[in-house]
């Protein structure tokens, strides 16, 4: 399955797009809300995850302009903890659900599975079968009977797509769009050297050979489902490897919390001085918007309110009047200090 995660605070994204990768969901990123509608009007994607507070274009007016363009791709809006306004917002520009930045991985995980389904028409059991075989998504696993099949992440995503469209027929380069990232350069030779590689191993595992049926000049398909017997098999899973790529992008995220206070701390001694201007207070405004995020995304949820708080502040009022100096100070102080716990 193919994602795109629209979300303009780098280490936010990047830590989404490893959190979905390490569950062999195929994940294309960009910041923007221009380019992120764009890209998601001309590929076919499986599911969108939408910030809210975007550059060029904000993710509810993204999102509206999806539906209005018939985009049926299931929606994933991100907020922050208490923003109602951008819930309601969200789901009345056509957004399927939203979660917040802060929530644990299991509940992003089973939203995402959730509207995965949904976005198939599946009203049955989540586990795909075929035969004898089983693919349950919320697991990753993978059986023949009542063994367990050691798959390779694409080998995984490739076996999802076919069980996910039964009869249906892929080409080379749609299967290409749908397993392989925008970063990725693969070529129409490595569509049939994995197709063979998963073969191999359903065959390995005591299936027909002839599981996928090659459509020539089309391209493949799954045959119908017989009754083969079971054989054992082994799973294998890369845990491991996700987990490494998320404690380096978290470890990424903190080590750029000292430079994102550093320029809080600058703010601070701008109002203090009167030479801080709401075009600067509007522009920090969206800076602490996004660490209000990441800050949630990463797990410092006390951290992240302080952060909101800091950012209602800076919101312009009907008298245009700047934001307090010493309230501005107290929150900062406060941010620092629930950081320096969480260290």
């Amino acid at each position: 399955m193919k994602l795109l995660v629209i979300e303009d605070d780098q280490n936010t994204s990047e830590l989404l797009s490893a959190k979905l990768s390490a569950h062999r969901y195929a994940v294309d990123a960009i910041a923007d809300g221009s380019d992120g509608l764009e890209l998601a009007s001309q590929w076919n994607y499986d599911l969108i995850v939408l910030d809210v507070l975007l550059p060029t274009l904000n993710g509810v007016e993204v999102c509206r302009r999806l539906r209005a363009r018939n985009c049926q791709t299931p929606i994933l809006m991100l907020t922050t903890k208490d923003a109602n306004e951008d819930i309601v917002a969200g789901l009345d520009a056509g957004a399927d659900d939203y979660v917040a930045k802060s929530c644990d991985d299991s509940q992003l995980l089973a939203r995402v599975r959730a509207l995965l389904r949904r976005g198939v028409n599946t009203t049955s059991s989540p586990v795909l079968t075929w035969g004898l075989l089983s693919l349950d998504p919320a697991s990753a696993q993978v059986a023949y009977g009542q063994k367990s099949i050691a798959l390779r992440p694409k080998e995984y995503m490739l076996l999802e797509l076919f069980l996910r469209n039964p009869r249906h027929i892929f080409s080379r380069s749609a299967i290409i769009d749908h397993l392989w990232s925008m970063e990725e350069t693969p070529v129409e030779g490595s569509v049939t050297n994995l197709i063979k590689d998963l073969r191999q191993r359903l065959k390995a595992a005591g299936m027909d050979a002839a599981f996928i049926e090659t459509v020539y000049g089309l391209g493949y398909r799954l045959n119908a489902p017989g009754q083969e017997s079971a054989l054992a098999g082994d799973r294998t899973v890369r845990e491991q490897r996700g987990r490494a790529a998320i404690e380096q992008i978290a470890a990424q995220f903190r080590h750029s919390l000292e430079q994102r206070l550093n320029g809080l701390e600058a703010v601070e001694r701008s109002i203090q001085a009167g030479s801080f201007s709401l075009q600067q207070q509007q522009a920090i405004r969206a800076e602490v918007h996004k660490l209000a995020g990441g800050l949630g995304t990463f797990g410092y949820s006390r951290a992240s309110e302080i952060a909101q708080a800091i950012e209602q502040l800076l919101e312009p009022n009907e008298n245009e009047e700047m934001a307090s100096a010493n309230q501005f100070a107290q929150l900062l102080n406060e941010l620092k200090q629930e950081l320096d716990l969480k260290a």
